[in-house]
């Protein structure tokens, strides 16, 4: 895995967040099997670079959130409280994880642009491809740098200049999957560049070098297309919501997906609102333990509530208490195995 530059930036974000979620530095310590003294250095600034998959890690258990659209979305906002947009575009660490590491459901109707323009053109996605991986806009110096990774943004200049760049490498399977419609979820970034050589093969054909100004006037147009069909990275939809002045214009810039979202989580709060009003007392404590839950493995509770418990329509209710008997032994059964049988696995 590359390794993400530590700026003050990212050692505050690190340190208030944290602080905020009442995560103790020898918990977080443990988690990334190191000593609480390496926690103490990375937010002090003491530490220069750090793995990405080892900061992805740290940003999950902190915020303890495993879906990474979501876990990005609270660390934007977390950067905005301190930090203009500007300083936040400028943290390589935020916008690798935001336009690479993300994956964002892909509209339908961008699907179809996208293959009546390549339609429209008259090219093949071979030669689509082709344009893509060549990184155009790239020198031949940084394209033939190995020491520079694909698909991660880097500074062109010394560490601290502002000129950023990133080296694609998009397979023809992936892109294939995306126009297909297979792959439903996408990194921004490559989305981003098959419309951005869309764009310039409409405009430029097969000409491939083009000016600094007429490469900006295209990124500029790729983004506002994106934008239509509100494939937002997190930094653009936030920048746009902040600019919204009313409640209509924020729900108009909401993408199908976010707007389900809202709905879902409105009829949750709905239904915990319903058990509040008929016994508060018993609902607080059983919500104060699913809130435990969550803190404790968010992926874990989501897959398991996600279970079709639906099924059991017809199931009496001392059926049901006796399902929930066998579920608090299957508990008490795993929680007593021994260490070395308790392996950390994916489910």
């Amino acid at each position: 895995m590359p390794r993400a530059i530590v700026t003050p930036e990212l050692t505050e974000t690190l340190r208030s967040v944290r602080l905020s979620n009442n995560i103790p530095a020898k918990l977080l310590a443990e988690h990334i099997k190191k000593s609480p003294a390496y926690v103490s250095k990375l937010e002090r600034g003491g530490i220069q670079t750090i793995d990405t998959e080892e900061l992805y890690s740290i940003l999950k258990f902190i915020t303890n959130q495993e879906d990474l659209v979501g876990l990005a979305d609270q660390i934007y906002k977390s950067l905005t409280v301190k930090y203009s947009r500007k300083e936040i575009e400028d943290q390589l660490w935020f916008t690798n994880f935001d336009t690479v590491e993300c994956l964002l459901p892909i509209p339908d109707e961008l699907i179809k642009e996208m293959n009546a323009r390549i339609a429209s053109l008259g090219i093949s996605r071979q030669y689509l491809n082709n344009r893509i991986n060549a990184n155009e806009a790239l020198s031949t110096a940084d394209i033939e740098d190995k020491s520079i990774a694909f698909n991660q943004w880097y500074h062109q200049k010394e560490i601290g200049g502002n000129a950023q760049s990133i080296k694609i490498k998009l397979s023809e399977q992936n892109q294939n999957g995306i126009l297909d419609g297979r792959i439903d979820v996408a990194p921004y970034i490559f989305v981003f560049c098959i419309v951005f050589y869309l764009l310039k093969i409409e405009k430029y054909g097969d000409i491939t070098a083009i000016s600094d100004e007429e490469n900006s006037d295209l990124m500029k147009a790729a983004t506002s297309l994106l934008n239509s069909h509100k494939f937002l990275s997190i930094s653009e939809k936030n920048a746009l919501l902040a600019e919204q002045s009313s409640r209509d214009d924020f729900i108009s810039l909401l993408s199908s997906f976010d707007k389900d979202n809202i709905d879902i989580i409105n009829d949750i709060l709905s239904g915990f609102r319903f058990a509040s009003a008929q016994n508060i007392k018993s609902t607080n404590e059983q919500l104060k333990l699913f809130s435990q839950n969550m803190h404790w493995d968010l992926g874990f509770m989501l897959a398991l509530i996600s279970r079709d418990f639906k099924q059991l329509d017809k199931t009496s209710v001392s059926n049901k208490k006796k399902l929930l008997e066998e579920i608090g032994s299957l508990i008490e059964k795993f929680a007593d195995l021994p260490d070395e049988q308790n392996l950390i696995e994916e489910y």
